[in-house]
């Protein structure tokens, strides 16, 4: 029996092997640029001195030319070896196949810190946008989308996560008025409440955040279209976004309303967890930092290390306004903005200093406020909250559920 050929692999269809082999590259190529640097100023001021000079020349080749060797070595070396890793890694894993649990959390981490150099080399380790509902990519058929109800709300999660992050485990919902609200072994979460108490069905974004947040809002725009085509039935949507996802939604929205989309007029209500409008102060710092280490050439390697961060980072940078230069103009809806702060949840000086100079650890208190914001737009401030922390929190769910209620009753 003739042996069955075996079909050849897409480029980059090995995943995680090109990007160890892409990274220590790089690094090598660095660490070489910064060790020349340093060695070249040292003989540099060596060959000034009188009498140095020709010895300082010789010396000089010798060591360039084994470091050149050496560096050299550990190019070739590690590609061999990574090479033959990819081989083993195309035999016993598919990355393009459905990931879940740790699989995806590290897949979802590498996609925030380089996912949109993932996405330019092809590699599929680069997370594709998608709705997810009950577990599972949401089957776009006519069928199945008619079995959504009237009233829908989509939750996007921030840099770096994916949609199991809004099911984050906490011992809060120990003791709320939640804690036995579903049924046995269920764990309580935002889309799980909503859809028990005000019949409202959860549908989860998946996307690749180390993409720009304006490729995104695009994708999610074109997504949202084709969804609410494809279920007529369904009048309200709800947008609730955590962090970079509230940025997102907000740009999906702006640009769906230029282009008199017809998703946009069905949104009813965007809630923004915690998302930076004005910008957050960590990306602020490593883009200082990265212009710092580019002033001086032995330290301009470890600029391009710190500048390689993905444009999803970037872009957090300005938040919401650096889109276009400017603040963007508040769309037509109802926008609720939930912002945590750091400290105890008392009224104490401290805590209060806390909260307004640190805000919930990654976004302060301004950002996620957006003060400049006018038109239908309420805020609550939560003390004692971190970033993450709302992503599945009985205090935050308390808030959700009166703002939803509310909406529903009027």
């Amino acid at each position: 029996m003739a042996r069955k050929r075996r079909k050849p692999q897409a480029p980059g269809a090995a995943g995680y092997t090109p990007v160890l082999n892409t990274a220590l590259q790089a690094t090598t190529a660095s660490v070489q640029q910064m060790h020349e640097a340093i060695a070249g100023t040292a003989f540099d001021s060596l060959q000034s001195v009188p009498g140095l000079s020709v010895p300082t020349r010789i010396v000089q080749g010798v060591h360039d030319a084994i470091s050149q060797g050496v560096y050299a070595a550990v190019r070739h070396g590690g590609h061999a070896a990574l090479t033959l890793a990819a081989g083993a890694e195309r035999l016993v894993s598919d990355p393009s196949k459905p990931v879940n649990g740790k699989a995806l959390r590290v897949r979802s981490a590498l996609n925030g810190v380089m996912g949109d150099a993932l996405a330019q080399a092809g590699n599929p380790l680069a997370l594709p946008m998608g709705l997810f509902a009950d577990g599972a990519a949401l089957d776009p058929s006519p069928p199945a989308l008619a079995t959504l109800p009237q009233r829908v709300g989509c939750f996007i999660h921030g840099l770096a996560c994916d949609e199991h992050s809004w099911q984050r485990r906490t011992e809060a919902w120990a003791t709320s008025a939640w804690a036995e609200c579903l049924p046995a072994g269920q764990r309580p979460d935002y889309g799980a409440l909503l859809q028990h108490e005000l019949g409202i069905r959860p549908l989860y974004l998946r996307y690749n955040t180390g993409l720009a947040i304006d490729s995104n809002a695009r994708q999610f725009a074109e997504l949202a279209e084709r969804l609410v085509a494809g279920a007529p039935q369904v009048r309200e949507w709800i947008l609730i976004g955590h962090s970079m996802g509230g940025l997102v939604a907000r740009a999906a929205l702006e640009a769906a309303r230029a282009e008199g989309q017809a998703w946009a007029a069905r949104v009813s209500m965007l809630v923004c967890l915690g998302s930076p409008h004005q910008g957050a102060p960590l990306e602020r710092l490593g883009h200082l930092t990265s212009k710092a280490l580019s002033v001086a050439e032995t330290t301009r390697p470890l600029a391009r290390i710190a500048d390689a961060r993905s444009q999803g980072i970037k872009d957090l940078r300005h938040g919401i306004k650096g889109r276009r230069g400017k603040a963007a103009a508040i769309t037509p809806l109802a926008l609720r903005l939930v912002t945590g702060t750091l400290g105890d949840e008392g009224d104490s000086a401290l805590g209060s200093l806390i909260g307004s100079l640190l805000g919930d650890g990654l976004v302060t208190p301004s950002s996620a406020s957006d003060a400049g914001l006018t038109g239908d737009v309420q805020r609550v401030e939560l003390r004692g909250l971190s970033h993450m922390a709302l992503l599945n929190h009985p205090r935050v769910y308390a808030v959700l559920r009166d703002w939803l209620g509310a909406s529903l009753a009027a």
